[in-house]
């Protein structure tokens, strides 16, 4: 038959258990976001990240979600309130003008997509297509490089 003590034991080791755990979380809060900080730096609009894209395609790839992941967290950190976003969709030159416009729109508009859905306030994201017409690399129009979409950081008035 168990003692008393020994029933406590496992509360015991539980509630120790929840403290070292609520005792990270808040260390956790309280540390800042070096990406944030970084961004909280910048005096003048300036990219933050790109990110690209397949052919014909406005889907977030998994490397792209491995990089969008972090910036979300740290586009919705406090220390960015005053900041917004401009989110640049491109292609390359392959196929039709018009396509391309409407393909870099939505590139532009599923990056805001998967921002917003990770707590970025969408009123602080204004997502534009420009298509072909701005390229990464401009010696090579059709080069993966330019399926893109850039996120800049414009700093608040000051």
């Amino acid at each position: 038959m168990p003692s008393a003590r020994a029933d406590r034991m496992p509360r015991r080791l539980a509630r120790r258990g929840l403290l070292v755990a609520a005792l990270a979380l808040l260390a956790a809060c309280q540390s800042p976001n070096p990406q944030a900080e970084r961004i909280s730096q910048m005096t003048t609009r300036g990219v933050v990240l790109t990110v690209n894209f397949d052919l014909n395609s406005y889907a977030i790839r998994p490397d792209a979600r491995e990089v969008l992941e972090p910036l979300a967290q740290a586009l919705a950190d406090p220390v960015l309130e005053g900041f917004t976003y401009d989110v640049n969709g491109h292609t390359d030159s392959t196929g039709r003008l018009g396509r391309n416009m409407a393909l870099s729109d939505l590139r532009a508009a599923s990056v805001v997509d998967f921002l917003a859905e990770r707590g970025v306030d969408r009123q602080r994201m204004r997502p534009q297509g420009f298509g072909p017409l701005q390229p990464l690399t401009p010696a090579t129009p059709r080069a993966a490089a330019n399926r893109r979409v850039e996120v800049f950081a414009v700093p608040p008035a000051r």
